[in-house]
């Protein structure tokens, strides 16, 4: 479970306010929490065969659920979740049921500690899993690379071999790779040539030399000989160092050597894997570009894997030499085909060409992949007499912004798609659509992501309004409504503002949330208002409002086209807010005054002196901190609270208070002069803004 991601909690305990009280403890520790709470022991097993648990949490007091029973069958159905006990006992039947710790229950701090490395500790296995899963896929794509390549290749370590491909064992009379491994390379040496092979080995060894070419006579498992040439360079196998080994023919090479062609596209010789790496780092760098031109939002681009059909086929059915001859003239075939569009065109791997084309459109594109399979099943080359015609696979990915991708991510996609041509029969061309990678809220580790968060989840619709009614105990004209925002996480749970603001917090001023809310709420209030409702709106807005100086023309600009009366709009902002940025605050609040909106201070009260920031700002509505409702309850002392909503009063602000929970509080309000009252004794927010006001005065 990645940091401060929405933890999803199973618990065996005896209420939901036990329950309620271990939220709490994990909000309290900065981390939002959905729990789950198990009825009976036929729900808890249904949910464990369901959904998958970040963290169980049992205490003792369960009327129907035994834990020490229940974690025994955990662990033999080896269902794998972290547990924790609650406990005053016996920890050590826990402890050998499976439980990862017993906490006693009024130690709720080291209960937080132990659940927090848990989840580390969970989130560790899953991503080594996960890891694990990807170096799989990795190592059995690098085996599909070496088994199709058209080059003889094999690897060395110690002066053995440790792998090689079905190639090689061919040029020295061996029907599989698995005959080979363990053999020592000098075995495959003609005598002759033995002490020359040492001598070339030393000298890779102490030379800053990579690679070093050794024309040498072969030695096949029946006795016969071969001259040719092995190229010898630096590399890694299974994360440990060795020598590649590539054979090629001698008169080849050298006639290429002569000729003055290196290892590039159209000439007849074929680059080692080692000689590669040039053209892979050309490559990363002109992908870098692409992307980098995509997301500035330039015309989209693509980027195409090439890979020739049945290599295999035509080694066996001409041998290696002119195999390499019609690979090189496939090669100079399409590299011709692309020159009209600018196409960069280079050999990725064996076999395997990668084309970069430049924004030209889509469709543009796999148009022109779809004639370059047709004309190249058409191009007929000639060798020795016989008529060899090729085909290619072509898989295809678009380079397009905001993708969130990297090159490697996108070489993937295309060559995944390239096989699925590759295995249906060939001869096509397929488009690899990349998913974009769903930002989560709590995953988000940096403003970057955290902003990609928020746009995903304004466009999958995962915040929604609601509306609570504010009602007037003076008898004020006019409905009011506190706006209210809610988010659908990931596992589709509703979290309230609370739940999910922590999480939320840029290091940088962002408004994309603070925006949507004033459009989707003065949308809503041009509809009410269409009704002919006098509806006036509080609006939460966050610290980085006050700060936005782009914000104020583009407000202006919003409320005169969404045809609502400015006065109608209560901007509400914390008190902690408006004094930690108090400069920025002024210049917000005075233009949101000038254009005749309303402003109104949440959470008053909490501050040592709560009255001092009134010296510098002019608001209209104070909303009293819900803390000074414990006051109102039977037996407490209301003349703190007395006191703040006299001097509310003095300063000509409107005293609004939220959590009322009955009408003996009301009463006592209506007594202390609050002018405004909210809570669920009058009506929880709503999707619609239908409350019947009353006068209740």
């Amino acid at each position: 479970m990645a940091k401060k991601s929405t933890i999803k909690l199973l618990l065996i305990n005896e209420s939901e306010n036990e329950s309620e009280r271990l939220i709490s403890l994990f909000r309290d520790a900065g981390r939002v929490a959905r729990a789950t709470r198990a009825q009976s022991a036929e729900e808890l097993f249904h949910m464990l065969e369901q959904e998958s648990w970040d963290l169980l949490i049992a205490n003792d007091k369960h009327p129907e659920i035994v834990v020490d029973q229940c974690l025994e069958l955990l662990r033999k159905n080896h269902t794998v979740i972290p547990s924790i006990v609650i406990r005053d006992g016996d920890a050590n039947a826990a402890l050998d049921a499976g439980a990862c710790d017993v906490i006693t229950s009024d130690d709720d701090k080291r209960l937080i500690y132990a659940a927090l490395r848990e989840l580390r500790s969970f989130d560790d296995r899953r991503q080594l899993v996960s890891t694990k899963e990807k170096l799989s896929n990795a190592i059995k794509r690098c085996d599909l690379l070496m088994a199709e390549s058209p080059e003889a290749l094999a690897y060395a370590a110690d002066g053995m071999l440790i792998s090689s491909n079905d190639l090689f064992c061919t040029h020295f009379g061996y029907a599989n790779p698995d005959e080979l491994d363990c053999t020592p390379v000098i075995d495959l040496i003609a005598p002759s040539d033995t002490s020359q092979f040492k001598q070339v080995l030393k000298t890779l060894e102490n030379s800053t030399e990579s690679a070093v070419d050794f024309e040498f006579i072969g030695q096949k498992q029946n006795g016969k000989t071969f001259t040719a040439i092995m190229h010898l360079s630096d590399s890694v196998f299974d994360d440990e160092p060795c020598i590649q080994l590539t054979i090629s023919d001698s008169k080849k090479q050298k006639t290429s050597a002569t000729s003055g062609t290196g290892p590039l596209l159209g000439s007849g010789s074929k680059p080692s894997i080692a000689s590669l790496a040039s053209h892979h780092e050309e490559l990363s760098t002109k992908l870098t570009q692409f992307i980098a031109q995509a997301d500035d939002g330039l015309p989209c681009s693509a980027l195409a894997f090439i890979s020739i059909d049945g290599i295999g086929d035509i080694r066996h059915r001409v041998g290696i030499t002119q195999a390499g001859y019609i690979l090189a003239s496939a090669t100079e075939f399409i590299r011709e085909k692309l020159l009209p569009v600018n196409a960069y065109l280079t050999q990725y791997c064996d076999g395997g060409l990668i084309a970069l084309l430049e924004g030209a459109g889509v469709d543009s594109i796999l148009k022109l992949m779809e004639q370059l399979c047709a004309d190249l099943e058409k191009h007929i080359i000639e060798v020795d007499g016989q008529s060899i015609q090729c085909t290619a696979s072509i898989g295809m990915v678009v380079i397009s912004g905001k993708q969130s991708v990297n090159s490697t991510k996108l070489i993937d996609g295309a060559f995944s798609a390239c096989e699925i041509i590759r295995q249906d029969g060939g001869s096509g061309v397929m488009q690899f659509i990349i998913k974009k990678e769903k930002q989560s809220l709590g995953n988000a580790a940096s403003d970057q992501e955290l902003d990609q968060f928020l746009e995903e989840a304004l466009s999958d619709k995962q915040f929604s309004l609601s509306y609570q009614p504010i009602v007037s105990l003076r008898g004020t004209s006019g409905e009011h409504y506190e706006v209210r925002t809610t988010m659908i996480d990931d596992d589709g749970g509703t979290l309230d503002t609370s739940q999910f603001s922590d999480n939320l917090r840029f290091s940088t001023i962002n408004t994309r949330l603070d925006r949507w809310v004033i459009l989707a709420a003065t949308e809503k209030l041009a509809f009410q208002i269409e009704q002919e409702q006098d509806v006036r709106l509080f609006i939460n807005l966050s610290a980085s409002s006050l700060q936005d100086e782009s914000l104020m023309p583009w407000l202006d600009v919003v409320i005169k086209d969404g045809g609502v009366p400015p006065a109608a709009l209560i901007f509400q902002f914390s008190a902690s807010d408006i004094s930690d940025y108090l400069k920025p605050a002024i210049n917000f609040l005075t233009f949101a005054r000038k254009l005749g909106c309303k402003i109104s201070i949440a959470e008053f009260g909490q501050a040592t002196d709560p009255f001092k920031v009134l010296k510098h700002i002019q608001t209209d509505y104070a909303k009293i901190s819900e803390s000074f409702t414990e006051q109102l309850q039977p037996g407490g002392d209301a003349q703190i609270l007395k006191a703040m909503v006299s001097s509310i009063g003095e300063n000509n602000i409107q005293a609004v208070i939220g959590n009322v929970k009955n009408a003996a509080a009301l009463a006592k309000l209506w007594q202390l002069g609050v002018d405004y009252i909210q809570g669920g004794y009058l009506a929880d927010p709503s999707n619609a803004m239908d409350y019947e006001f009353t006068d209740i005065a």
